[in-house]
C-alpha cells in the first residue's frame, strides 16, 4: 500500500476539501483528486462521497481512516526509529502524558535528567487517549493515570493528590486535610465534566453520600485557581498550585483521594530498556519531590 496516497486521504479528511488539503501536500489540486481516486481503486471501495456541497467520508471512508492513521503513523515511528538506531542514540524519546502532567511533572523531570535525559518530545492528549498514542506510534511510551492496557509493560511511578486549592487566608488553609463532607458546604470550582480530576471528585462525592452544587465550572486549570485567588471559592484540582494559592489533600472514608501514575511502553521497543531507566528515573524524582501519601 503506498503510504503517499494514505497521507493524502488523511490530508483532504483533515482539510475537508481538495483545495485545501492540496496546499497542504504541495499538489495540484487536479493530480490530488486523481491520487485519491487511485487509492479508491486500489482498495476497492469508494472514500468520499463527491456533490455539489463538497465531499464527505463515505461508511467505509470513515471506518478505513483509523487504519490509514495507524499505518502512517507507524510508518512515521519507524523512520524515526531508524534514525535513531543509525545516530546511536535515544535521547529523542517522546513521551505522551495529559497536559497536566507535562506541565507539573515531566517538564519538570527533563530539568531535572540535565543533558543525560532520554525525552526529546511530548506529546499532549486527554487521559482516555494517552495510551492510543503508544499503540500507533505517535509515541514511545507513556506517563497516564487511567488503568493501562494488558499488552504494555506498566509500572507504578507515584500518586498525586486531588487537592482544594484556596487563599491561604481561607479558614481551611491551615488544615492538614480536609474532609469532603465539610468540603462540598464550601463554595466550590471545579473543572467541566470531561475532565478526570471532576470525574474523581464526583465519584467520591456519590461514594459518600453526598451532593453539591459546584459555585463555578470552568474548562482552564489556570482559570480555576484565578478564580480561587480572587477569592471565589475553592478550587479542586491535582495542578501544583498558583497565584499564591495553598493546597490541601481532600479526606474520604477511604482515605485521601489520590490520582496514580503509571509509566507504560511496549518491551518490543528498541529502547525498552532505556525507557524502562528512564521511568526509574521519574520514579525516584517523583518520590523527592511529592510528599508521601498519609498512612
Amino acid at each position: 500500500m503506498d503510504l503517499r496516497l494514505l497521507r493524502y486521504f488523511l490530508a483532504v479528511c483533515e482539510a475537508g476539501t481538495l483545495h485545501g488539503a492540496a496546499a497542504v501536500v504541495h499538489v495540484a489540486q487536479p493530480s490530488l483528486s486523481r491520487q485519491i481516486r487511485r487509492l479508491e481503486q486500489d482498495l476497492g471501495f469508494e472514500l468520499f462521497d463527491r456533490s455539489a456541497r463538497g465531499l464527505a467520508l463515505t461508511a467505509a471512508g470513515r471506518r478505513f481512516r483509523p487504519v490509514a492513521e495507524d499505518l502512517v503513523g507507524r510508518a512515521t515511528q519507524a523512520g524515526a526509529t531508524a534514525a535513531a538506531i543509525a545516530r546511536g542514540t535515544t535521547s529523542n524519546l517522546t513521551v505522551v502524558t495529559a497536559p497536566t502532567t507535562a506541565t507539573d511533572i515531566v517538564a519538570p523531570f527533563i530539568v531535572h535528567s540535565g543533558l543525560g535525559g532520554v525525552i526529546g518530545n511530548v506529546v499532549e492528549a486527554m487521559p482516555e487517549h494517552v495510551y492510543a498514542a503508544v499503540a500507533s506510534g505517535r509515541a514511545d511510551f507513556a506517563v497516564g493515570t487511567r488503568i493501562p492496557p494488558a499488552e504494555f509493560r506498566t509500572e507504578v511511578l507515584g500518586h498525586a493528590f486531588l487537592w482544594a486549592q484556596m487563599r491561604r487566608d481561607h479558614p481551611l488553609a491551615e488544615r492538614e486535610t480536609v474532609g469532603i463532607a465539610e468540603l462540598v458546604e464550601q463554595p466550590l470550582i471545579v473543572m467541566s465534566r470531561a475532565h478526570g480530576v471532576r470525574q474523581m471528585f464526583d465519584s467520591a462525592a456519590a461514594r459518600a453520600g453526598l451532593r453539591f452544587t459546584a459555585s463555578l465550572e470552568t474548562e482552564s486549570p489556570p482559570l480555576a485557581q484565578a478564580l480561587a485567588a480572587a477569592g471565589r471559592g475553592i478550587c479542586i484540582l491535582s495542578d501544583d498550585p498558583r497565584f499564591d494559592l495553598t493546597t490541601t489533600p481532600i479526606d474520604t472514608a477511604s482515605g485521601p483521594l489520590v490520582i496514580t501514575l503509571f509509566g507504560v511502553w511496549d518491551t518490543m521497543h528498541y529502547a525498552s530498556a532505556q525507557i524502562e531507566q528512564c521511568l526509574d528515573d521519574m520514579r525516584r524524582f517523583l518520590a523527592d519531590t511529592y510528599p508521601p501519601i498519609p498512612g
